[in-house]
């Protein structure tokens, strides 16, 4: 988006603050002229814009106006700006200067967001990739951005034992707010040569990490095993980024239990082929341990069966 004060007859303040906004694109530039001398103050040249403004409730139209523009930053055929009209009046438009400031406001707070959030040059090349879960978190402002102070839970495709490392890292606010402890999983590169040293690599799809931990593989193993058959109903459901060493990948899954009601989280793990049936709303067989229910599988073999 470019800038540029830009004023048709009437009054300026009141178009910007109570005309309707819309885009408007360059369709083509020439220069004003006197005498047929191109017009020009303080090294900046007048130019004759025709532009087409798209309201987005309105049928498009064409308009031409006129404004002094730095030399080094005229506008061009296919520039783009916001702009402000007066529907009763279509011949009056202002370009929206607050709103461009603002957008380019908002664009350089993000650029400097991730550069600021950058995985240092030697982890990016070759940190061991890994699964991050958020255990803990500390926010404080730091100029325009977050400083976010992280512990994390850290599993890493190298097949290392899992362990918790700090890390910091700022972020826009907006970025900032979604990072939720026990609820955030992200991508992280960790030093080979130090494995306590890790970046959160929030920009980087998550690996699938195989684990043989049996405080995670067991319950549902034995749900199956000695379990009593049930129904679930699942209401919410999300990827975990872990998998059994049979290649099922686990998701948590918030399940309604039909034989009493009740509503509990599980971790899950999921076949390839039965991952198309793990929907929200989706009733499920399943199976539970009689003296603790929240010991439960779901039973996909009976479930593809049904499918």
């Amino acid at each position: 988006m470019h800038g540029g004060a830009l004023m048709l007859g009437g009054s300026k303040k009141k178009l910007l603050t109570e005309g309707a906004q819309a885009i408007a694109a360059v369709t083509k530039v020439d220069y004003a002229t006197t005498l047929g001398m191109n017009v020009a103050r303080n090294y900046n040249y007048k130019l004759d814009l025709t532009m087409l403004v798209r309201p987005e409730d309105a049928a498009p139209f064409e308009v031409h106006v006129k404004d002094y523009f730095s030399q080094f930053s005229q506008p061009s055929v296919g520039d783009q700006f916001w702009v402000r009209y007066d529907p009763a009046d279509t011949s009056r438009v202002e370009i929206d200067q607050a709103r461009i400031n603002a957008d380019n406001a908002a664009a350089e707070a993000s650029v400097a967001a991730a550069a600021a959030s950058a995985v240092p040059a030697d982890l990016a090349a070759s940190g061991i990739p890994g699964r991050g879960s958020l255990v803990d978190i500390q926010k404080q402002p730091a100029g325009q951005l977050v400083d976010c102070a992280m512990t994390v839970g850290v599993r890493l495709t190298d097949g290392s034992a899992p362990y918790r490392a700090n890390c910091r890292v700022p972020l826009d606010a907006a970025t900032a707010e979604y990072l939720i402890p026990g609820q955030t999983i992200f991508t992280v590169r960790a030093d080979p040569n130090d494995h306590s040293r890790i970046a959160a690599s929030l920009q980087e799809p998550t690996p699938v990490i195989t684990i043989n931990d049996p405080a995670v593989l067991e319950p549902p193993a034995r749900a199956l095993r000695e379990g009593v058959p049930d129904k679930v109903t699942v209401l919410q459901h999300a990827p975990q980024w872990l998998a059994t060493p049979e290649g099922e990948e686990f998701f948590a899954v918030k399940v309604k239990l039909a034989s009493n009601g009740s509503e509990f989280q599980v971790n899950l793990p999921v076949p390839d082929a039965a991952v198309d049936l793990l929907e929200d709303g989706a009733e499920l067989p399943a199976k539970r341990l009689a003296a603790d229910a929240s010991v439960l599988a779901v039973d996909w073999a009976a479930a593809q069966a049904a499918a």
